[in-house]
């Protein structure tokens, strides 16, 4: 099955958007004193509804 350029295309900065979060969420995570951890989990949470779209 061949998708359409256009949609590979658009699924390919999706997941670049979610890859984004995630990395935002490591850097995030890496602060040791006060982490914002809603924060993080927010971006875990946008990263998986990128995913899955």
């Amino acid at each position: 099955m061949n998708a359409r350029p256009e949609l590979v295309e658009i699924l390919r900065l999706w997941v670049r958007k979610a890859e984004h979060d995630l990395e935002a969420a490591n850097r995030i995570m890496a602060i040791e004193e006060g982490c914002p951890f809603d924060t993080v989990c927010f971006h875990c949470q946008q990263a998986a509804e990128k995913y899955l779209k």
